[in-house]
């Protein structure tokens, strides 16, 4: 009976002192409020990028082969070399072709002396001479002076001239080399002199994917940018485009005429183009560091009795500065410039006007 009674006190004891008041902790004052840059959505025009890698090509380019065969005389160019439209570039040694010249020659001239000497006996004496005769005389001098006039032509493709004004890019032969001719059906490697390209003029080709290709249009605003040239920024317009998409990769390809006075921009190198597609002109916007995306949506923080709220907002267009609100603010609705600050919804802030 003594035990028992001692365990329901310890108990009791336990009870009683359960019901004791514990030492409360310090509660916690609010801070103060946070202060943030709001500033003003605005109306005014907005154009929607996009950005595509592209290509540098020179404005004109061309590989100049030998029409005819023979021994490289001479070549008065290497690779670097400013060229001027006209100006030889090489010469090529055909014995066999002034030969033929030279015979050529000759027969003109002896079927001239024919033609003439038939044509005054018929005068003369035209029973004696038959007409068909003097007719064949005509046939001859034509064939003669026909395979001169066609062998001074060729001779004259021995002789090696720039096509237009520009820079020796490749040099593919030395003197004393064998050059053959480059027929028609396909130019032979080896026919190959040199190659000059004009790039005081480039064109940058851009492959445009298949949804962005119903608005290209030329005069469209481009600025292009290169790995080779960090920091520059080149101002153009779309030139022109092929209208036609390619089969295999289904993009359209559009090109960038950009002046390069200084050759600063050298064909091969990789660009970045950005391509204004659309323009709006009276759109809501706000800057870009306004706006924060999350999986969920995009949205940004209006003040509400001195407290952050939390909109949703559907974007439309962004240029990188600024931001197209659809819907989801009103123009005279100002919001926060959160940038890089982490506001939550609800905390106390103190506005203060941005710039």
């Amino acid at each position: 009976m003594g035990l028992a009674l001692v365990v329901v006190a310890s108990v009791g004891q336990g009870i009683i002192s359960g019901c004791k008041p514990s030492s409360a902790e310090p509660t916690k004052e609010p801070g103060p409020p946070s202060a943030v840059q709001v500033i003003q959505p605005k109306r005014g025009p907005i154009m929607r990028n996009v950005t595509l890698p592209g290509e540098v090509k020179p404005y004109q380019q061309a590989t100049l082969y030998a029409k005819v065969a023979g021994y490289l005389k001479t070549i008065t160019v290497d690779k670097g070399d400013r060229v001027n439209e006209g100006d030889p570039i090489a010469d090529i040694e055909v014995p066999e072709m002034l030969a033929d010249l030279a015979r050529y020659k000759a027969e003109v001239e002896v079927a001239e002396l024919d033609f003439k000497r038939l044509s005054e006996s018929q005068k003369k004496s035209p029973d004696l001479v038959v007409p068909q005769t003097v007719d064949n005389a005509k046939g001859k001098l034509d064939v003669a002076k026909a395979n001169q006039e066609r062998t001074e032509t060729l001779l004259s493709f021995a002789k090696i001239t720039a096509p237009f004004s520009g820079i020796i890019t490749r040099r593919m032969v030395d003197p004393g080399a064998f050059i053959p001719a480059a027929t028609s059906g396909s130019a032979a490697q080896n026919a190959a002199i040199v190659t000059l390209s004009d790039f005081n003029r480039v064109r940058v080709q851009v492959a445009v994917p298949e949804l962005e290709t119903s608005l290209i249009a030329t005069d469209q605003p481009v600025k292009v940018s290169v790995d080779g040239l960090p920091g520059r920024i080149f101002d153009g317009k779309i030139t022109r485009f092929s209208y036609t998409l390619d089969e295999a990769t289904k993009t359209m390809l559009a090109e960038i005429e950009l002046p390069n006075p200084k050759l600063e921009i050298r064909p091969g190198m990789y660009a970045t183009v950005r391509i204004g597609i659309e323009r709006k002109e009276d759109a809501i916007l706000v800057p870009a560091e306004a706006l924060v995306v999350e999986r969920a949506g995009a949205f940004v923080f209006t003040i509400m009795d001195n407290k952050a709220r939390k909109t949703p907002v559907k974007t439309g267009f962004s240029d990188g500065t600024n931001v197209e609100i659809v819907s989801g603010v009103k123009p005279e609705q100002p919001v926060i410039l959160v940038g890089k600050r982490v506001l939550s919804d609800g905390q106390a802030v103190k506005a203060m006007e941005g710039k």
